[in-house]
């Protein structure tokens, strides 16, 4: 039995028509009539593809035997990463879908995303077939729609910036006015509380712009607000004493790492606050000229921009 022979039984067995394998293996239907009719071959790395297609072995589909096809054994055969084009053999293009003569074929990889919980990996797929012209048309409109993306992205950072600084800027006005002409009154020129409330709120939009837009403010609040404090270990006796001794310390340490928590996070907001108020004008500069593309973060979908630091 020829190879023809052989791929049209099992195209047949496998339901499929010229038209639904050609697409699979990325060819014109013709080229697959040819196989078929004895006039042309597949070249080996199509002969790989056909024998997963079909799950059987590629000695079957080589050899003359005439028997039952041979389960293919070995399972590990992955698409072609070399693209080898057999003479008059034909393949269609991904873009335009016409057929491809040899001398405009070129081809690309192809790859899939796969979500597995949170971890997102890509995978080859094999390989993309176009004209020359078509993959120029595909990687000039991939530029343009990244483009597209990151402008949209720079926008959307820039209103989330913006917005919260400003909130956190005028809640920080109202409580810092609150203090100074409330509770300290009594010993404090109201000229003096206005100016010192516009000062600190003015700290709290730059701090709070500062970190949301990736400059080196965040990462001073993140290093300042993680640290913690290590208590000691408790010996105790084995005895009711010894037990609501231990009991005791132990919501002691407690009490104290909450209160030892707060206050990093205070001086976390202090020190980064106090940097930001002279290093705004210099991030919002770098953001401006940058057209905010350093404030953008990639999503887990990857395909996209990753965050750089800016303003520095």
């Amino acid at each position: 039995m020829t190879l023809g022979q052989k791929l049209k039984d099992l195209r047949s067995l496998k339901g499929l028509t010229q038209k639904e394998l050609a697409d699979k293996l990325h060819v014109s239907f013709q080229t697959v009539s040819k196989w078929e009719n004895g006039e042309n071959e597949p070249d080996i790395s199509t002969l790989r593809e056909l024998a997963k297609l079909f799950n059987c072995s590629l000695d079957y589909l080589l050899s003359e035997d005439d028997g039952e096809p041979t389960t293919r054994k070995d399972d590990s055969v992955s698409p072609p990463t070399t693209v080898v084009v057999h003479k008059e053999e034909v393949h269609v293009c991904a873009k335009c879908g016409k057929d491809i003569p040899e001398s405009e074929l070129v081809s690309e990889d192809a790859y899939r995303r796969e979500r597995h919980g949170r971890m997102v990996r890509t995978v080859n797929i094999g390989q993309t077939y176009y004209h020359k012209e078509c993959l120029e048309q595909v990687k000039r409109q991939r530029s343009i729609d990244e483009q597209a993306r990151k402008d949209k992205a720079a926008s959307r950072i820039k209103k989330i910036a913006f917005g919260w600084s400003i909130a956190g800027g005028v809640v920080a006005l109202g409580v810092f006015l609150g203090i100074f002409l409330g509770a300290c009154a009594e010993f404090m020129n109201p000229a003096v509380a206005v100016v010192l409330s516009v000062v600190f709120s003015y700290a709290i939009f730059a701090d709070i712009y500062c970190i949301i837009t990736l400059s080196y403010i965040g990462e001073v609040f993140l290093t300042v607000s993680s640290w913690s404090i290590r208590f000691p270990g408790l010996i105790f006796t084995w005895d009711l004493g010894g037990f609501v001794w231990l009991i005791g310390m132990k919501i002691l340490f407690a009490i104290l790492g909450f209160l030892f928590g707060i206050f990093v996070v205070f001086l976390a907001v202090a020190i980064s606050a106090f940097l930001a108020t002279f290093s705004f004008p210099f991030i919002l500069i770098h953001n401006i000229r940058t057209d905010y593309k350093d404030a953008i973060v990639d999503s887990p979908v990857g395909g996209g921009v990753h965050g750089r630091r800016g303003g520095r």
